[in-house]
């Protein structure tokens, strides 16, 4: 069973990370892919993961923190992402995308916003490219940007592998995305009451291109929404998921995890290595 997308490098855990990887391998985890949002974040998901057996890393600056790309030179960025990616057990660029919501406490997005997340994505996407390494894409409100930014890259610079995480929009976007050769990631708001759209989309996703992911610490599933997400509660979007496609839940986690393996590249050599188990 894999969470293949989990901020365990967040605050939010700070005080029981090891109590939390101890629940997630007692739920039945054998693996945690712990996605970076800006570069320090980046750094916490590699310690994480060379700590803990079960850990592995993601490295990337989210649109939300493009401020970071902006109050730096892109080499410099672009030299502190390639010294992260030699680490040890990073297995992805992410999270990376667009970002067009407005958040609270946070100013409007304006176009010279939108343009910086734009060029910081690129970025990414040509990083991501150069390392043979899929990437993790984070898209809210931002949908057609993305699409066409995703395309006009693929065209010029060729193919390339990844996952559209926690994903949010209609069936026709679904399908260009699919036809892209990405896959797909769900969260726990899948579980939420009124939520008819997303187990939709649920059901129109194909199993050999389907990823789960908690997105913990946020979009707890039911029945513990309002509380702190965790990996080990990826059971109950496991269950859910195998609910509504009336297929069984260990055929939904064989597949899942195995779509997971090959799109990470999790080598059985991570697997032998002598680190700290808890």
């Amino acid at each position: 069973m894999i969470d293949t997308h989990c901020h365990l490098n967040f605050n939010a855990f700070d005080q029981d990370l090891k109590e939390v990887i101890k629940r997630a391998k007692q739920a039945g985890l054998t693996e945690i892919i712990i996605p970076g949002a800006k570069l320090s974040s980046s750094k916490k998901a590699t310690e994480i993961s060379n700590k803990y057996n079960i850990c592995y890393s993601a490295v990337g600056i989210h649109p939300h923190h493009v401020t970071e790309y902006i109050n730096k030179s892109e080499t410099k960025v672009l030299e502190r992402l390639e010294e992260l990616l030699k680490i040890r057990k990073t297995v992805a660029i992410g999270e990376i995308g667009m970002d067009y919501y407005h958040y609270k406490d946070y100013p409007p997005v304006t176009q010279e916003n939108k343009n910086r997340q734009i060029e910081l994505f690129r970025l990414q996407l040509k990083l991501a490219r150069k390392n043979n390494l899929p990437v993790i894409i984070h898209c809210r409100e931002a949908q057609s940007d993305l699409l066409e930014t995703i395309t006009d890259f693929i065209k010029y610079y060729g193919k390339i592998e990844g996952v559209f995480h926690c994903f949010d929009g209609n069936q026709d976007y679904l399908s260009s995305v699919l036809n892209l050769g990405f896959y797909i990631g769900f969260d726990g708001n899948i579980t939420y009451k009124n939520n008819q759209r997303l187990i939709n989309l649920v059901k129109l996703t194909p199993l050999n291109r389907l990823l789960l992911e908690t997105d913990a610490p946020y979009l707890t599933p039911e029945p513990f929404r309002g509380t702190r997400n965790e990996p080990a509660y990826l059971t109950h979007i496991i269950n859910f998921v195998a609910q509504n496609s009336n297929t069984k839940p260990e055929i939904i986690e064989k597949i899942t995890s195995k779509n997971a393996r090959i799109l990470f590249k999790l080598k059985k050599k991570f697997s032998s290595d002598k680190i700290t188990l808890l």
